[in-house]
């Protein structure tokens, strides 16, 4: 524990309830040995400067523990917060899944319904064929009577001509 240089300075409002604290431990009998036997080794034996010595290093003792325990929260806090984001991640990849899965599906059941539509038109167009085309062979009979028509007709127009 590295001691700090405090004498001869008031301590700052941030500090003076550690400074209590470690009074009211005095007060009440409470001593941490460790930090006693320091303060001991420290005053050289004036049992009068045992008291102010140990008294600064148990309010330096509360203010680093402090320190130690709000950097651990701090941490913590970190590690609650990275894990928050962990699962936010976790389930925002979850949601993009369900949905590409939902639009795979979807595309598969429009890919489905195609091939089906597909089936049912190769189907009627079998079945057309199969069936003999009227208005086909109407046009042929049509395509056939106009050229015999023709060459009647040039065939009187070449008698009548001759009479």
């Amino acid at each position: 524990m590295e001691k700090k240089d405090l004498s001869n300075k008031a301590p700052t409002p941030e500090q003076e309830p550690y400074y209590e604290e470690a009074l009211n431990e005095m007060d009440s009998g409470v001593r941490r040995p460790g930090i006693y036997a320091k303060a001991l080794a420290d005053s050289l034996g004036d049992k009068a400067k045992v008291d102010s010595i140990y008294l600064e290093y148990r309010a330096q003792s509360l203010m680093e523990e402090a320190e130690r325990i709000a950097e651990e929260e701090r941490i913590a806090e970190e590690k609650r917060i990275a894990e928050e984001e962990r699962i936010a991640e976790e389930e925002r990849i979850a949601e993009e899944k369900r949905i590409a899965e939902e639009e795979r599906i979807e595309y598969l059941i429009a890919e489905s319904e195609r091939i089906a539509e597909d089936k049912r038109i190769e189907s009627l167009i079998a079945e057309a064929e199969k069936k003999p085309d009227l208005n086909w062979s109407l046009a042929v009979q049509i395509g056939l009577f106009i050229p015999i028509l023709v060459v009647i007709i040039i065939l009187i127009s070449t008698f009548t001509v001759f009479e």
